[in-house]
């Protein structure tokens, strides 16, 4: 059930970010982003989003240090999905789904919360790779 849950997770993910891309006929500008814990240094994460996409380029890096929290209360992750709404970013892209959320309903919401914001989420290790 979870590997199934993960797959249907992972082709939301996609069926989303091909959609956005559709629609697109400038270069792809994302955001890298990344969780971690409090006091935890956000290099690691973040070096691991170091290679796009041909004709993605990055226009923000950032991250939160409040750890597992619900992803609505992360103040970085509202600044990006503001400048999706306003048409500043096409996306963001990040480590791993545990990013987002490691609970799969939370990570579903937000990933309809980017869509309709206009975005998408790129992973480097997709939702199966947990």
């Amino acid at each position: 059930m979870i590997a199934t849950q993960a797959v249907r997770l992972r082709s939301l993910r996609l069926e989303t970010r091909s959609t956005v891309l559709r629609g697109l006929d400038t270069p792809v500008r994302v955001a890298r982003y990344a969780l971690v814990r409090a006091g935890r240094d956000p290099a690691d994460r973040l070096a691991q989003v170091s290679r796009l996409p041909d004709g993605w380029e990055v226009a923000l890096t950032t991250w939160d240090a409040t750890g597992m929290t619900d992803p609505a209360t992360r103040p970085q992750l509202a600044r990006l999905l503001h400048a999706i709404r306003v048409g500043d970013l096409n996306g963001l892209i990040a480590p791993s789904r545990t990013d987002i959320s490691a609970f799969p309903d939370i990570y579903e919401n937000t990933l309809r919360t980017i869509h309709a914001c206009g975005g998408f989420l790129a992973l480097v290790r997709d939702e199966t790779e947990l």
